[in-house]
C-alpha cells in the first residue's frame, strides 16, 4: 500500500469529509489545536419516580465519580471492527475497507490537576486485518509500520465524570492509526452525571464531532446502556465547526456498559452506525463499527506515574474532536505555547503570581508549560538561567523553573540544573530543588550524573540526600532510555550500600536503589533485610515499593507482620499502597487483629480506606476493626471511611 493511499484512508475515519478533503493529507503546517470543550452531563428531563413503600426496587443511579487513582491500571480483552466506505446516490457502494484487531487494551491513571485526569493507553494486538474490498490491503513493510504505532502507549486526557476530551500521541504516529485509536476511546468513553441520577444526558465528543448521549439503567448491577441522540457540532482539522448548510448526519449507536465497583468500566459492547451527507452532489460516508471490551485485570504500575508529562516535549496533542491529516512540526506546539514570549517575560509573570492563591497553581502549571516550550525551541535560553536564580527567595519561582528545565531535559537544560546544583551562592533550598530535578530528567547527561555524584559527597544533608536519591531516579531513566551507562550507575548505587560506614549512610543508599525500581537489585535489599539495624531495615523495606516481582510481594507481607520493630511493620504498609493490594489482604486482617501497637493498624486502616470503593474485601475488614479494635479513635476512623457507603435513612441501632 503506497503512502498516498495510506493516508487517504484516514479522512474515512472521520467521517464528515468533502472529495477534496484529501488536500488536507500534505500540509506543512499542524493543525491549531482548539481548547477542549467540556462535554457536560447533566439529568435528563423526566424526574426518576418517588419510591413507595411496598414499590419494587428503584432502578440503579450513577454515582458522580470514579476512583482515579495514580498508578492504577486496568487491563481489558479487545475485540473491535470497523467498516467504512462512500456511498453515491444511485450508484452502488464504493470501496469498502475493513478492520479488525483482537488483542489487549490497557488504561493506567498517570496524572492529572483539578478536573483534568490523564491516563496512558496501550493497545497490544494479538490480530490485525486491513482489507479493503475483502482483499489485504497492506504490504509487509506497511503491516510491521502499522502494528508499531498501533502498539505504542499513547495518553488520553479526561474530566473526572469520564469524558474524553484530548489526545496525545507520539509525533511520529500516522493519522489513520491515530484516529482508530481515537475511535476506540471515545467508543467507550462513560460519561457519570455531576450529581447521582437514574438517567440523564451528556454531550461528548468523538472523531465525528460532538454529540448528545442519554444513559439509562439496564438490567443487572451496575449495568447501563448509552444511546446517541445526535451531533451538534462537526469536527474538522481546526476543531469542533457547526453543520453546515445541506449536511446531515445520521447515527444509530448503543453501548453497553457494565461498571467495576470502584466505578472504572469492566465490560462495553458498542454497536455503531453512522451516515454523514455532505450535499447532493458529494457520497455519503458509512462507517460500521462494534467494540467489545471486557476486564481481565486491575494492577499497580506506580511507575507510569507523571510519565504524561515526561513524554510532554515529544507528543502532539489535540482534541478528541480534531481531525488528523498529517504529522504535526514538533516545534510548531512550541512555538504556539511560547507565543513570542521571552524568559525574562515568563519570570517576571511567575513573580506578580499572588501567593497562596487558589488560581495560582494553575497559572504556574501554564507557565511552567511555556518555560519548557521556551527551554526546548531554544536550548541556549537555559544558560541565562544560574545568574537569574541567585537571590531568589519565592519557592514557587525557582521550583518552577527548575521544573521546566528538567521537563525540557535538554544537554543545555541539564547544564544550568548541575550549575545551580553545585553553586554555593544559590540558595540551600534552590540547590536541594536543582538535584531532584536533575534525577527527574528523562534523559540524563554524563555532565547532570557527575554533578549528582559530586554532590552525594555533599557536607550539606539535604543536597547530599537529594543528590543520592536522584542517582537512583537518574537510574530508572537511562534504563528507559536504553543507555549503556544504567548499569554502570547501577552497579556503582549497589556496591556504595555495602561500602556505607553508618546505618543512617546505608538507608540513604538503599532508597536510593529502590528509586531505579529495577530487580536487579533485590539480592542487595534482601540482604539489608537481615541488617540488626532498624533504620536499615526499615529503608529496605520502603526500597521494594518499585520492585516487580512476587518475591518483594513476599518479602513486605513477611516483615508487616514478623519484623520486630514497628517502624519496618509500618514501611512495608507504605510500600504495599504503591502495588496490587487484593494478594496482601491477608496480612492485612492479621495485621489488625494481632499487631499491638495503634499506629500500625491505624495505616492499615487508613490504606484499606482510601482504597474502599475500589478493593473487594477491604470494607469487612474495617468493618472489623470498626467494631472491635482497641483504641477508640481507630475504631472512629474506620467507621468513618465506611459511612459513605451505608444507604441513606435511618438505621438501626
Amino acid at each position: 500500500m503506497n503512502d498516498r493511499r495510506w493516508l487517504l484512508a484516514a479522512p474515512l475515519l472521520l467521517l464528515g469529509l468533502g472529495l477534496g478533503a484529501h488536500r488536507l493529507l500534505f500540509s506543512d503546517e499542524a493543525p491549531p489545536v482548539e481548547p477542549a470543550p467540556v462535554p457536560t452531563a447533566r439529568a435528563s428531563s423526566a424526574p426518576a419516580p418517588a419510591p413507595t413503600p411496598g414499590a419494587a426496587k428503584s432502578p440503579p443511579t450513577a454515582h458522580a465519580h470514579r476512583a482515579w487513582v495514580p498508578g492504577t491500571q486496568f487491563v481489558y480483552d479487545l475485540d473491535a471492527r470497523q467498516q467504512l466506505s462512500f456511498a453515491q446516490q444511485g450508484a452502488r457502494a464504493g470501496e469498502t475497507l475493513t478492520i479488525t484487531f483482537l488483542g489487549e487494551l490497557t488504561m493506567a491513571v498517570v496524572g492529572g490537576q483539578g478536573d483534568r485526569l490523564d491516563t496512558q493507553v496501550q493497545v497490544r494486538t494479538a490480530r490485525f486485518d486491513f482489507q479493503s474490498d475483502g482483499r489485504d490491503a497492506l504490504d509487509a513493510n506497511a503491516r510491521e509500520r502499522v502494528l508499531g504505532h498501533l502498539q505504542h502507549p499513547f495518553y488520553v486526557t479526561y474530566t473526572r465524570q469520564g469524558a474524553a476530551l484530548l489526545t496525545h500521541f507520539e509525533r511520529d504516529v500516522d493519522p489513520l492509526t491515530q484516529n482508530l485509536l481515537r475511535s476506540l476511546v471515545a467508543a467507550t468513553q462513560f460519561v457519570k452525571p455531576l450529581t447521582t441520577q437514574t438517567t440523564w444526558e451528556a454531550q461528548e465528543l468523538d472523531v465525528t464531532g460532538q454529540y448528545v448521549a442519554h444513559y439509562q439503567p439496564a438490567p443487572g448491577e451496575r449495568q447501563y446502556a448509552r444511546r446517541k441522540l445526535r451531533y451538534l457540532r462537526m469536527s474538522s482539522p481546526q476543531g469542533l465547526r457547526p453543520l453546515e448548510a445541506g449536511m446531515s448526519i445520521t447515527v444509530d449507536a448503543t453501548t453497553d456498559f457494565g461498571l467495576g465497583e470502584e466505578g472504572w468500566p469492566a465490560t462495553v459492547h458498542s454497536r455503531e452506525r453512522v451516515a454523514v451527507e455532505s450535499g447532493p452532489d458529494l457520497p455519503t460516508a458509512l462507517a460500521d463499527s462494534e467494540v467489545r471490551l471486557t476486564r481481565s485485570d486491575v494492577r499497580r504500575v506506580p511507575a507510569l506515574i507523571g510519565s504524561l508529562e515526561l513524554r510532554r516535549q515529544h507528543l502532539g496533542s489535540s482534541t478528541l474532536a480534531t481531525q488528523v491529516y498529517a504529522a504535526q512540526d514538533p516545534k510548531a506546539e512550541l512555538r504556539r505555547l511560547v507565543a513570542g514570549a521571552k524568559l525574562t517575560d515568563l519570570v517576571g509573570a511567575l513573580r506578580a503570581l499572588p501567593p497562596d492563591s487558589a488560581s495560582s497553581g494553575e497559572a504556574t502549571s501554564q507557565l511552567m508549560n511555556r518555560l519548557r516550550a521556551l527551554f526546548t525551541l531554544e536550548p541556549d535560553k537555559a544558560h541565562g538561567v544560574p545568574e537569574l536564580l541567585r537571590g531568589e527567595k519565592d519557592r514557587n519561582v525557582y521550583s518552577s523553573i527548575i521544573g521546566s528545565l528538567s521537563a525540557a531535559s535538554t544537554p543545555e537544560a541539564l547544564s544550568a540544573l548541575a550549575q545551580v546544583m553545585t553553586d554555593g551562592q544559590q540558595g540551600l533550598r534552590t540547590r536541594v530543588d536543582a538535584a531532584a530535578g536533575l534525577g527527574m530528567a528523562p534523559q540524563p547527561t554524563e555532565e547532570g550524573i557527575a554533578a549528582l555524584r559530586e554532590m552525594a559527597q555533599s557536607p550539606e544533608t539535604d543536597v547530599r540526600s537529594t543528590a543520592t536519591l536522584a542517582l537512583g531516579n537518574a537510574a530508572r531513566n537511562l534504563e528507559e532510555q536504553n543507555s549503556p551507562d544504567a548499569q554502570n550507575l547501577l552497579r556503582e548505587l549497589a556496591q556504595s550500600v555495602a561500602a556505607s560506614s553508618t546505618p543512617e549512610a546505608r538507608a540513604l543508599r538503599l532508597r536510593a536503589l529502590g528509586n531505579t525500581a529495577s530487580p536487579e537489585v533485590l539480592a542487595v535489599i534482601q540482604d539489608a533485610l537481615r541488617d540488626t539495624s532498624p533504620i536499615v531495615r526499615e529503608a529496605a523495606i520502603e526500597a521494594l515499593r518499585l520492585i516487580p516481582g512476587a518475591t518483594a510481594d513476599q518479602l513486605l507481607a513477611m516483615r508487616m507482620v514478623d519484623d520486630p520493630a514497628p517502624e519496618v511493620r509500618r514501611a512495608a504498609i507504605f510500600a504495599t499502597s504503591f502495588r496490587a493490594l487484593p494478594g496482601f489482604l491477608p496480612v492485612f486482617e492479621r495485621a489488625l487483629r494481632t499487631d499491638a501497637v495503634d499506629a500500625v493498624r491505624n495505616d492499615v486502616v487508613r490504606l484499606l480506606g482510601e482504597r474502599v470503593t475500589q478493593l473487594s474485601g477491604a470494607a469487612d475488614l474495617l468493618a472489623w476493626a470498626g467494631q472491635n479494635d482497641p483504641n477508640g479513635d481507630i475504631r472512629h476512623t474506620a467507621i468513618a471511611y465506611l459511612t459513605p457507603r451505608l444507604p441513606s435513612g435511618p438505621q438501626g441501632p
